[in-house]
């Protein structure tokens, strides 16, 4: 069935933004090799947590609107897609990105991630890559991903970074593909008055990227020895810049804080075990 338009979702939300940017793409912007050289007999493991710091930070759910029949609105209320999950008694953040940095790209194994999808629906984005649905996935340069909306309406899908674009989805489960050849940040957003939506893809080189799971744990097997760089990042959840329709008065974009980065270089041996640990701070601003 054909989707009609619809009214743009009730951004009542009244904070009152500054006008900062987002941060820049972490992304190193090494060429990829022509030939590997990746031993795994010349290799070490990386293991760490990802914890957090003090009291959990202050992130208020998203105010819209749903039209109602009789032409009033019922208002309704959206977590932060960006705030940490942070675990209340063991301070773990689940889900922070962690990825090597500084590291010989023709030396690395091979990639091993699954392929990406970006779906739209409940009024947010999630990123599907294997078994799991995140708000960030990882993507192979030169590699295509799948996208499509499940809303009942519709919807368009916005990226901005390393690629820059908008998709239009007038009908639902209708995927489109776009092939990403440039490394760095892609940052996803809505361009039909989701504004509070938000993920990340990172188009990368090198396969040694992941989330931290539940307990704020992440590893890396088969890194080359060596020097390396590992990074713990995160999205940032404050929102330090809204844009209003000039005729209704709502929002309909906004704009996140920059990411948060912390960064610790170590030199792996051969066949031994790195243990790296990453404590955040309290805020989102620099």
């Amino acid at each position: 069935m054909r989707r009609t338009n619809r009214f743009l979702p009730l951004a009542l939300l009244f904070i009152v933004g500054c006008d900062s940017e987002a941060g820049p793409v972490p992304i190193e912007p090494t060429p990829a090799p022509a030939k590997s050289t990746f031993d795994p007999a010349n290799c070490g493991t990386i293991t760490g947590r990802v914890t957090w710091d003090g009291p959990k930070p202050f992130a208020p759910s998203f105010i819209y609107g749903v039209p109602k029949p009789d032409g009033s609105f019922d208002v309704r209320l959206i977590p932060n897609p960006n705030v940490p999950a942070i675990d209340d008694t063991s301070h773990a953040i689940a889900g922070a990105v962690v990825f090597l940095r500084k590291i010989d790209p023709a030396a690395t194994k091979p990639w091993d991630h699954p392929p990406v999808r970006v779906e739209m629906q409940d009024r947010g984005i999630q990123v599907v890559q294997g078994d799991s649905r995140r708000r960030v996935g990882f993507v192979r340069r030169g590699d295509a991903v799948a996208m499509l909306s499940m809303e009942p309406a519709y919807h368009v899908l916005r990226a901005r970074g390393s690629a820059y674009f908008s998709l239009a989805f007038p009908e639902p489960d209708q995927p489109l593909t776009r092939t990403f050849d440039k490394l760095g940040r892609v940052e996803l957003s809505s361009g039909a008055g989701y504004y509070w939506a938000s993920a990340d893809l990172l188009v990368v080189d090198h396969p040694y990227y992941t989330v931290a799971d539940r307990d704020g744990r992440f590893a890396f097997s088969q890194v080359p020895v060596g020097p390396v760089e590992v990074v713990a990042w995160l999205p940032g959840w404050d929102a330090v810049k809204q844009e209003r329709d000039p005729e209704t008065g709502l929002i309909f974009r906004q704009t996140y804080a920059p990411p948060l980065e912390i960064v610790r270089s170590i030199s792996l041996e051969l066949k031994r075990s790195a243990e790296v640990s990453f404590v955040f701070p309290t805020s989102s601003k620099p």
